[in-house]
């Protein structure tokens, strides 16, 4: 039996083309709505299996976006299985759809075999990242590690000596280690990290407090 979908985007050419492409799939777009006028009612009077929503609707008098929708629909009906479908890849805007119950998030960019996988795995009530979004989220959470939490002793004390303006072989010499391990060190904590250069050392080390040129600013 195909999956039934709601699908509301403001977009008309995206829609027909989604609907066409996903009768491929085993899934049925059963309604489609191309502004938010009555969704959540719509919604109510169909009841699909799954609805797929864009957060941002081409409306000049309302503020209200499809996140809104979301989260006024699941204060009321939790059970709702719901896709936020959007070109946004904003960490915030990504995380929110998932604080408030939405089960899956997938870039437009992304191909109709994940919206797919999408689709059935939400119908089953469970979460789906797509890969991008997925990519996005461990990036974001690394991103806002503390580097004293993430690193180890000695990759701490050579991230510090890096953001304070160090150079491979200023760090190698002040910790009594060859460049080549001083190296290794470096392309460990990037990695951990996810940052390249002394600037992105620097701005993390600010971000946290971390360096004697911090310090000193703060005197």
């Amino acid at each position: 039996m195909p999956i039934r979908v709601f699908l509301a985007d403001d977009h008309r050419l995206l829609v027909e083309g989604f609907r066409h492409a996903l009768k491929d799939y085993d899934i049925d777009v059963v309604e489609v709505a191309y502004n938010l006028d009555g969704l959540i009612s719509r919604y109510l009077e169909v009841k699909p299996d799954v609805l797929v929503i864009d957060v941002r609707f081409d409306r000049k008098s309302a503020s209200e976006t499809g996140l809104d929708v979301c989260e006024e629909l699941l204060a009321t009906h939790p059970d709702a299985k719901i896709i936020v479908f959007s070109q946004f890849d904003d960490q915030y805007i990504i995380e929110k759809a998932y604080k408030i119950g939405v089960l899956s998030f997938v870039l437009k960019d992304e191909s109709i075999d994940v919206l797919n996988q999408a689709i059935r795995t939400v119908a089953e009530g469970n979460e789906f990242f797509s890969p991008k979004v997925a990519q996005l989220l461990a990036r974001s959470s690394v991103k806002d590690r503390n580097p004293t939490k993430l690193l180890e002793e000695k990759e701490l004390r050579a991230f510090l000596l890096t953001a304070d303006g160090a150079s491979l072989a200023d760090v190698a010499e002040t910790m009594d280690l060859s460049t080549k391990t001083v190296g290794h060190l470096l392309k460990s904590i990037k990695s951990k990290l996810d940052i390249e250069t002394q600037a992105d050392f620097t701005k993390l080390a600010i971000r946290f407090g971390l360096t004697t040129t911090e310090l000193k600013t703060k005197k």
